[in-house]
């Protein structure tokens, strides 16, 4: 097959099917913004000069659209140049939030397009402090554009998926991308040293948090309200908080500041910043040392998009302590894969972290069905199966959702 792969953050969710595709003989073309992509043999990939996810974050529904509109046209010169050299995709991969898919009919006419259907934000549950109104609509016009050109869609969670209208659930299939096992282990490790000179020695009790950003929407105001009380009853603990202090995917933070800073001010002498260590964004092999080392992998969300982070922590062998919240649900069930809390519920988090890091032992067995379910659910390479056989199915102009069809167990 000649696959085209059209991400603004290449490879974002594309990661392991480029290389899959590309490992299994594909002709492989891939349109994104980023300048930092690591040489993947046998693929090609198309710069676009442009930032649309700053663009995206600008003030204003209209300066937003005309940014989805720019990104469209970018992408629609790239096509085009494509296009002009001979080559034509069999199928398009591709995730229509920025506008990257708006004139893929003005060059490419007739395709075959698989839709990376991530989520609908405005039929997802108010956020607290959020305001009712248009705007999360409107953002996503390239999503119904998509949802109307697309030969099917994909989600990586059924919650995502069921987050769309009926009419479109039916066209969406959920595979998710994937964690490799092979990296993602339950190994011994060894010391971390973090970039404050402070090291983090096996068997040491430590608690973690990873996120992109630190924000509210993944729990971070939550954790943070729980420590006080977990450092004052476990003075040999460890937390490191893994993140950068950017507005995210929730509320912004007050003008000129952020929600770490506003937090640590509330909180002020009653956190124990000796042992409070904030990492920024770490590496990615010192993020999986830091899950293997980790005696208690906090992970909490509003009903959103889920992380990596949850499922490569659980394949490393952390033992979760998450939110009772969907997106966390449909992967960990209370006291079989991990331990679950009330997302806005400082008191019930520190009172099972301070369980956690009294029972290592007698809850070791979470860590190993925390494992278990990873790799029964979302080994990378079954996952990769299943998407290159929906997209067989697409390029050949079979319907994968038809009896016989590479998606029918999955509608």
């Amino acid at each position: 097959m000649q696959v085209l792969l059209v991400h603004q953050n290449f490879p974002g969710q594309f990661r392991h099917l480029a290389r899959a595709l590309v490992s299994a003989g594909h002709d492989v073309v891939a349109i994104g913004c980023r300048d930092d992509q690591p040489t993947l043999a046998g693929l090609r990939y198309c710069r676009i000069a442009a930032d649309v996810d700053r663009d995206l974050r600008r003030p204003g529904i209209e300066a937003r659209c005309q940014a989805q509109l720019a990104q469209g046209r970018r992408v629609a010169q790239q096509l085009q140049g494509l296009a002009a050299r001979g080559w034509r995709p069999d199928v398009v991969v591709g995730h229509p939030f920025w506008g990257d898919l708006l004139f893929l009919d003005d060059v490419y006419a007739a395709v075959p397009l698989l839709a990376l259907m991530e989520l609908d934000l405005a039929r997802l549950p108010a956020r607290q402090g959020q305001a009712p109104g248009a705007e999360l609509g409107l953002m996503q016009w390239t999503t119904l554009q998509a949802a109307h050109r697309m030969a099917a869609g994909i989600s990586a969670t059924a919650f995502q998926r069921h987050s769309f209208p009926p009419w479109l659930q039916t066209r969406i299939a959920v595979i998710h991308e994937g964690v490799d096992l092979q990296r993602c282990i339950p190994a011994s490790a060894g010391p971390l040293e973090l970039r404050n000179g402070v090291r983090l020695l096996p068997g040491q009790p430590l608690i973690s948090f990873a996120s992109r950003h630190l924000e509210p929407l993944r729990g971070f105001a939550t954790l943070l309200r729980a420590l006080p009380a977990v450092l004052a009853q476990q003075s040999a603990v460890q937390v490191v908080i893994v993140g950068d202090e950017a507005n995210g995917y929730g509320r912004p933070a007050p003008a000129g500041s952020s929600w770490k800073r506003e937090l640590l001010a509330e909180l002020g002498e009653s956190l124990d910043r000796r042992r409070v260590h904030f990492t920024g964004l770490l590496p990615y092999n010192q993020l999986l040392q830091l899950f293997q080392l980790s005696w208690a992998h906090v992970y909490l969300t509003e009903p959103y998009v889920l992380s990596w982070s949850l499922l490569e922590a659980m394949a490393c062998g952390a033992l979760v302590v998450g939110s009772r919240t969907a997106p966390v649900q449909e992967v960990i069930e209370h006291g079989h894969q991990g331990l679950l809390v009330d997302l806005h519920d400082p008191e019930e988090l520190a009172a099972t972290l301070l369980e956690v890091l009294q029972r290592q032992s007698a809850l070791g067995a979470l860590r190993l069905a925390a494992r278990r379910r990873v790799a029964e659910r979302f080994d990378h390479r079954h996952c990769m199966n299943r998407q290159i056989a929906l997209l067989a199915d697409l390029a050949a102009g079979r319907d994968p959702f038809a009896e016989g069809g590479s998606c029918q167990e999955l509608r």
